[in-house]
């Protein structure tokens, strides 16, 4: 059951892990300045918008390898090392791209950044998982969120100053930033193996050799109805930087509107996501996100209704209300359904489901809103509802996710023992997570460990 105790008694309750996660994630998106100004800088350097649009697509394309690779990197070799892996190999990488020349060179060179830049992401989700408590979970991944959103609204605007000076501060800026985290996380978050899978019985084992890895991820229905909701939701809110903007311009504005539109979004998230997450965490997580998603729908699909200023700030204000109801129940979701050696694998699905949704959402977005935009809006609420469908069907029912080993070591071990947590950061007892608040009976403690 989702804790009763009051937030700011819940946030000091979070294990240094986790907040070693958030400074970091705060970090790396503070310093993203790779993505946002690589267009820029490519022109700048002579290639065409084309060439430039190529060079950012296979970025796109090495962070859908990075998901899927990081949660196979994290499951064996542990969470600390592939973060600090990925944090070090993108700092190099991304260093290294004012330094070439030619199209070719430059754009397997931010392929390689891309692939480094998201290797992390399943480690740090799984590692969240392994060491707060599950009555925590949903609190732990909304301060995340907050983290993420500060950075990306304040980052870009250093990202400028520095691009007027040169590009060349702003991707050593981005790399800084990297190995800030990757140095953070090699010296203060848990060393070790992850959780080892447990023994197969003989009888299972007769019929040949078990399934692992994403095997196993894939062919978990319930799980792959989660994934594809999210691919949905991915794509219908990556409208808000893909057409809502043509809209905006559309509509007769200049990119000043839209950036306080955007502006507007990221303050109500920052302001209400973490006391709203107080409240939903208390509800059945599916329907919690399904409800989301059908505002979303709902927000985006207004859009297109209407073209005054204060008409396109109110379907902000509702579609940033459904992602602050969502998101943070979505983002803790995957802990209910993964074994705890597979933790980093179905954080990577999740991870290349949002990839997914994020590279249709632009082309199939435009297009269709290129062929005609009333269509366009009505897609948008059509796919949302389609995902909250989906979600609704992704009962993981009941699960032992609990980590078995022993996971007595502290942050400070280096032995390399299993140290995925420690005794103080997942306190025996604390088994009753979202399902529990749903009304579902809660898998037994001894039984259970986002």
């Amino acid at each position: 059951m989702a804790s009763g105790e009051p937030m700011r008694q819940r946030l000091r309750e979070l294990p240094r892990s986790a907040w070693v996660i958030f400074a970091g994630m705060f970090l790396i998106k503070f310093g993203n300045f790779l993505n946002v100004f690589l267009v820029l800088f490519l022109v700048a350097q002579g290639f065409s918008a084309f060439e430039a649009g190529v060079a950012l697509g296979v970025v796109g394309a090495g962070t859908f390898v990075g998901n899927a690779l990081g949660g196979t990197v994290a499951d064996r070799f542990g969470r600390r090392a592939t973060i600090a892996v990925s944090m070090f190999g993108s700092s190099v990488f991304t260093a290294l791209v004012p330094l070439t020349d030619g199209l070719f060179t430059t754009t397997a060179l931010v392929g390689l950044v891309g692939v480094f830049a998201q290797l992390y992401r399943p480690a740090a989700g799984a590692l969240l998982v392994d060491v707060v408590p599950e009555q925590n979970r949903v609190t732990a991944f909304a301060v995340l969120r907050l983290a993420i959103n500060v950075g990306m609204a304040v980052g870009p605007l250093v990202g400028g100053l520095l691009s007027g000076m040169s590009y060349t501060y702003v991707f050593i800026g981005d790399a800084l930033f990297s190995f800030a985290f990757g140095a953070l996380a090699l010296f203060t978050l848990p060393a070790g193996r992850p959780p080892r899978a447990e023994p197969v019985p003989a009888d299972a084992a007769a019929g040949g050799k078990p399934k692992g890895g994403y095997r196993v991820v894939l062919t978990d229905r319930p799980y792959v109805l989660f994934l594809l909701s999210m691919t949905a939701a991915t794509f219908v809110y990556g409208q808000s930087t893909v057409t809502l903007p043509l809209h905006v311009k559309d509509a007769g504005f200049d990119n000043h509107v839209y950036g306080l539109l955007l502006g507007l979004n990221a303050l109500l998230c920052v302001l209400i996501e973490l006391p709203l997450t107080k409240h939903t965490e208390r509800r059945n997580p599916r329907r919690v996100i399904a409800a989301g998603l059908a505002l979303l729908g709902l927000g985006m699909a207004l859009t297109g209704a209407g073209s005054a200023i204060w008409f396109l700030a109110l379907t902000v204000v509702v579609w940033t209300v459904a992602e602050t109801v969502y998101t943070p129940i979505a983002n803790a979701y995957p802990a209910e359904f993964s074994p705890a050696h597979l933790r980093g694998r179905y954080q990577g699905a999740e991870g290349i489901a949002h990839t997914l949704g994020g590279a249709l959402g632009p082309a199939v977005g435009g297009l269709l809103y290129g062929i005609s935009a009333p269509l366009h809006w009505v897609v948008c609420a059509a796919v949302a509802g389609l995902g909250a469908l989906l979600v609704l069907g992704a009962d993981p029912g009941q699960r032992n996710t609990t980590d078995t080993t022993d996971t007595t070591d502290t942050a400070d071990n280096t032995d390399g023992t299993d140290t995925t947590g420690t005794a103080e950061e997942q306190p025996a007892g604390a088994a009753a997570g979202p399902r529990a608040a749903a009304g579902q009976q809660a898998v037994p403690a001894a039984a259970t460990a986002s």
